[in-house]
């Protein structure tokens, strides 16, 4: 474990995590103007978007944040239909956190142990008020991600939950190109808990 990440694991600033949440909500908004735009269905509402301003307290700014992703979903469920701007929104949202996750690795000196991957991504949720945990199965190569807490399904519908989940999951591959992540059960559709597959590559 690099320096950098053995440091922010165990103490993370408040600079830092409004940093990173400044970044993650320019990365994800653009993301999404972006299929509007490709589909050219601009309108007023979603021009402005890209001026948003996030204030107050972390949780504020989460809440900001939250918000204009539910609106640049509805533009897109109401002008495309709900199935294409899944589908669009979240090859556009896998792209995005594909990105930054490769990103975070290098800033962070993230190497390819799961631990590192652990550690990394646990910052990062700290961004957005993110709490899990990770369970081992019976089968070598997965483990299970259980969310427990997650700030953001306080304000998600669950469109904008099951497309911006496509970011988490480029995230982690963005991290260590050989562990997978895939979303199976949400809190915005009304389970416990949501949970994710962490898919190893086989040696």
């Amino acid at each position: 474990m690099g320096i950098k990440l053995r440091i922010l694991s165990w103490w993370t600033p408040e600079w830092f995590l409004k940093r990173g949440l400044n970044e993650l909500t320019l990365s994800t908004t653009g993301g999404l103007e972006g299929v509007l735009l490709g589909e050219n269905l601009k309108s007023d509402r979603a021009n402005s978007l890209h001026n948003i301003h996030l204030k107050g307290n972390l949780d504020e700014r989460r809440k900001i944040m939250a918000m204009t992703h539910n609106e640049l979903v509805e533009i897109m469920v109401n002008s495309m239909g709900r199935d294409k701007s899944i589908e669009l929104g979240r090859k556009a949202m896998f792209k995005e956190g594909l990105s930054l996750g490769r990103k975070f690795r290098n800033t962070l000196g993230v190497n390819d142990s799961v631990e590192d991957l652990i550690s990394a991504a646990k910052i990062l949720y700290k961004v957005l008020g993110i709490e899990f945990s990770v369970n081992n199965t019976n089968n070598d190569t997965e483990m299970v991600m259980v969310v427990n807490r997650c700030a953001l399904s306080e304000y998600y519908t669950s469109d904008t939950c099951r497309i911006l989940s496509a970011a988490d999951e480029g995230v982690v591959q963005g991290l260590n190109p050989h562990i997978k992540m895939k979303f199976r059960e949400r809190i915005t559709e009304g389970a416990l808990c949501c949970l994710a597959a962490l898919q190893m590559e086989d040696d």
